[in-house]
């Protein structure tokens, strides 16, 4: 039975507005960040972890990251202070087109998170779902989210997060071609022909995480064996 690495999945740290967005309530989110330190967990950031995995090398048994997809108003407002609280790096997936719209992260604020350790990824430039765009648009939302995060926030982008989970064998090549190191997915998979760098999964997190059991084994990194899954997307 392989182990794979937890990497952690937010979308929306706050209260619950009856909508679509995946949400965990910031009592819960603290919760799981308090059970990280307690079981002494190393949240490594995702250039650490993915520099890792590339050279092949034995993880910690207690290694996972933190990541948030969509770059919500509240990924500023109420995660980050909490990741300070505890001391731990995050990443950011943002869709340029939403940065500074109601409700999403301003650009001047992942300045100030990426200044403070953070990493910052591409989700496209307007969440894009891939695998049913044209090769041309696929390759224009990659490239061009790209260059607009380097620009705005003066940093280098080296990730990406497939919006809603969905790729493709070629959206895969896209990815290399616009210059990423690495993508990440929400959707399940074992990787049966070995690690893909541009089909990381993660662990989609959310209010029921709040029972130990259940976080513990999405921690552990057998829980995809104890799920029936369907292909990834």
């Amino acid at each position: 039975m392989k182990r794979y690495i937890p990497i952690l999945g937010y979308h929306k740290i706050g209260a619950h507005k009856g909508d679509h967005v995946p949400t965990v309530i910031p009592e819960v989110f603290e919760q799981h960040l308090a059970f990280l330190k307690q079981h002494r967990f190393e949240v490594w950031p995702v250039e650490r972890l993915v520099g890792a995995l590339a050279a092949g090398q034995r993880l910690p048994p207690r290694v996972t990251a933190i990541t948030f997809d969509d770059g919500y108003a509240e990924t500023y407002t109420v995660a980050w202070p909490l990741l300070k609280r505890f001391g731990f790096p995050a990443t950011v997936f943002v869709a340029t087109a939403e940065v500074g719209l109601p409700g999403f992260i301003t650009w001047a604020q992942l300045r100030e998170i990426a200044a403070d350790g953070f990493t910052i990824g591409s989700h496209t430039v307007h969440h894009t779902y891939v695998p049913r765009a044209a090769t041309a648009l696929v390759q224009e939302e990659f490239r061009a989210s790209k260059q607009q995060i380097e620009q705005a926030v003066g940093r280098s982008v080296a990730y990406l997060s497939y919006p809603v989970g969905g790729f493709t064998t070629e959206a895969q090549q896209l990815a290399r071609e616009a210059g990423y190191a690495a993508a990440f997915t929400t959707n399940r998979t074992f990787h049966r022909n070995g690690l893909d760098l541009f089909a990381i999964r993660r662990i989609k997190m959310t209010d029921k995480d709040v029972h130990l059991m259940i976080l513990w084994a999405k921690l552990s990194g057998f829980y995809d064996y104890f799920r029936h899954l369907p292909a990834p997307a």
